[in-house]
């Protein structure tokens, strides 16, 4: 129960669901030296993680030691609304937030896991939601509750609420990961070509994302370098 003191509702609900869809499984359970937020009536582990990926490369690491099945669960916001309310939990304003998140923003999430996604009891389940972060007006300028803010803000985060889910991806295997890139490629391609093609389906996407796309890729053995021309690196797939 402790792990779940400061738990969302994003987080709290994506774990109920999964937890509805494993029929006889243990939420928060022990396993081995770690709790595992869902462990399957087969022994294996789902981690719902709303925060950054890195935090999980440890236990990650440890339940794969273990033979275990691990899913990790990750919400893509692809659309977040922020809503302001008083000490009274009364709506002071709510509106849309500028920053929209894409598929390909996934990948600046698994730099560090890139030692994990091929291996063969790995999977890796991104759900694209809706959420609405709550936040409650302060008289003063406060200091964040994790202490990071350069600024100081006259509101503090209360939570995130899970208001729609889109689309969910599965990844598991080399096939989930390449058939993110644009099938019209030549069989050599750089970042840029990359970019070219995948911003004239996917609105917003940023040429960094597609270039640690390339970075995860190339990590995970899935792509390789050929070689430059001009100023370009080259790469195929493997």
């Amino acid at each position: 129960m402790i792990n779940t003191l400061n738990e969302s509702h994003l987080h709290k609900t994506l774990k109920t669901l999964y937890s509805l869809e494993n029929e006889g499984c243990q939420t928060e359970a022990k396993a081995g030296k770690y709790i595992a937020d869902i462990l399957t009536k087969e022994g294996n582990v789902i981690e719902i993680q709303t925060g950054s990926l890195a935090h999980l490369s440890a236990k990650i690491m440890y339940f794969l030691e273990q033979k275990r099945t691990v899913t990790v669960v990750y919400p893509l916001v692809r659309q977040k609304y922020i809503q302001t309310e008083d000490g009274k939990g009364k709506i002071l304003r709510k509106r849309k937030s500028p920053v929209k998140k894409n598929i390909y923003s996934l990948f600046r999430e698994l730099t560090s896991l890139t030692p994990f996604l091929l291996k063969k009891n790995f999977y890796l389940h991104v759900v694209e939601v809706t959420v609405t972060e709550t936040r409650a007006a302060t008289e003063e300028k406060v200091q964040s509750a994790n202490g990071r803010r350069h600024f100081l803000r006259n509101w503090v985060k209360t939570g995130k609420n899970l208001d729609s889910i889109e689309k969910k991806h599965v990844f598991h295997g080399k096939k989930s990961y390449t058939e993110l890139l644009p099938k019209s490629l030549d069989k050599e391609f750089s970042v840029t070509d990359i970019y070219s093609a995948v911003k004239l389906t996917e609105s917003g996407v940023k040429r960094n994302e597609i270039s640690l796309m390339v970075w995860v890729l190339c990590k995970a053995g899935l792509l390789e370098f050929t070689g430059k021309k001009g100023r370009s690196n080259y790469y195929t797939k493997n």
